[in-house]
């Protein structure tokens, strides 16, 4: 899985999430039904990703996951959770479009996930004069 049930805290309160998980009935965030419908709506995502990332030769199977590819994961999968209401809200349906744009852009090459020749590009930054390397933690927006 490219990302967890504790990924989608980050996007949405856990008192939310099991809810979605449990058509309304509360439950302990742990309890097994629950954590059963957040893995599966993150296994609908992964097997959405993998659908595009796939066209990319030798890009599957990640060895270390791409953050991006995490976020993606958690954000498509609670837009398969919200998928569970009636109607799903505006903002998480323009979510869900910009996910997948990133991910035709991925497929199609045109957007990349940085794995290729890391080594390279970090010891060409740094024979040159003046130039530094930045690394930045998760964003999960």
């Amino acid at each position: 899985m490219y990302s967890t049930p504790n990924d989608l805290k980050l996007l949405l309160s856990e008192k939310e999430l099991i809810q979605l998980a449990c058509e309304g009935r509360l439950r302990p965030f742990d309890d097994t039904d629950v954590q059963k419908v957040l893995n599966e709506a993150i296994d609908q995502a992964d097997t959405e990703i993998n659908s595009y990332v796939g066209m990319v030769p030798d890009l599957l199977p990640f060895a270390d996951v791409p953050s991006l590819i995490e976020n993606l994961s958690a954000k498509i999968a609670v837009y398969n959770l919200l998928r569970r209401r009636p109607s799903v809200p505006d903002h998480w349906q323009s979510e869900y479009k910009r996910c997948l744009a990133t991910l035709e852009k991925i497929g199609a090459k045109k957007l990349s996930l940085g794995l290729s020749k890391s080594d390279d590009l970090i010891n060409s930054i740094e024979e040159e004069p003046g130039a530094a390397i930045v690394s930045a933690s998760k964003r999960w927006s």
